[in-house]
């Protein structure tokens, strides 16, 4: 989907980095192969260096530059980074001052995000449904992406399931029934491969040692 295969054999080799076990773990050693490869483009790469000034792993933590790489990754249409602006956008406390404050922007990348596959964005768009954060109330919309965020995430998803529990007491038997054919129609669909960045990365991973090891 994005980049060459040597960039993506590159890049899958540095997970363990980042998602590897406590003695494997190294985000400053990762750090310059992830520059050099999100100077020359590659998506997953640029979304990772925003993921890293985000939180400071490896790299001095930058919410300016945070965004700007989630903004240059999710204009591509990696949806971390949709859900990664989208987060900003919607963040007020702590303060920062990567971009304004607007929930309203981000409502429209977390559906971007969301029909992308990104369970994170599936499950806070279904709890600004509920809440009106952003958009007018909508609890079979909550119902549907709050589904979605527990099909999709490949961990148990606590925060979704009580979204979805929330929402499932607000609406009819005959929006259910809707919800369930929307459902089995995305259910088709998603996720992708690349719709969780932590995901698709231990997928390259994978394909990078069968590639080494031929």
């Amino acid at each position: 989907m994005w980049g060459s295969a040597n960039e993506k054999q590159e890049f899958g080799l540095l997970y363990p980095y980042f998602y590897g076990t406590s003695e494997e773990r190294n985000y400053a050693k990762a750090i310059k192969t992830i520059k050099k490869l999100a100077i020359s483009g590659y998506i997953p790469a640029i979304f990772t260096l925003g993921f890293a000034s985000e939180f400071g792993h490896g790299i001095r933590k930058n919410d300016n530059m945070a965004f700007e790489n989630y903004m240059r990754a999710a204009k591509e249409g990696y949806p971390s980074a949709e859900c990664g602006v989208a987060n900003y956008y919607m963040r007020y406390r702590p303060k920062h001052n990567a971009c304004e404050h607007n929930p309203q922007a981000a409502v429209k990348w977390y559906i971007r995000a969301a029909r992308h596959g990104n369970p994170g964005a599936q499950c806070n768009l279904a709890g600004l449904y509920l809440s009106g954060h952003g958009v007018e109330k909508d609890p079979e919309e909550a119902y549907l992406w709050a589904s979605m965020a527990v099909y999709c995430s490949s961990i148990r998803f606590r925060s979704a399931e009580v979204y979805r529990d929330q929402a499932a007491e607000l609406i009819d038997d005959e929006s259910k029934g809707r919800v369930e054919q929307r459902w089995l129609a995305l259910k088709d669909q998603l996720p992708y491969d690349w719709s969780e960045h932590s995901v698709y990365w231990r997928k390259l991973w994978e394909e990078a040692q069968g590639l080494e090891s031929v």
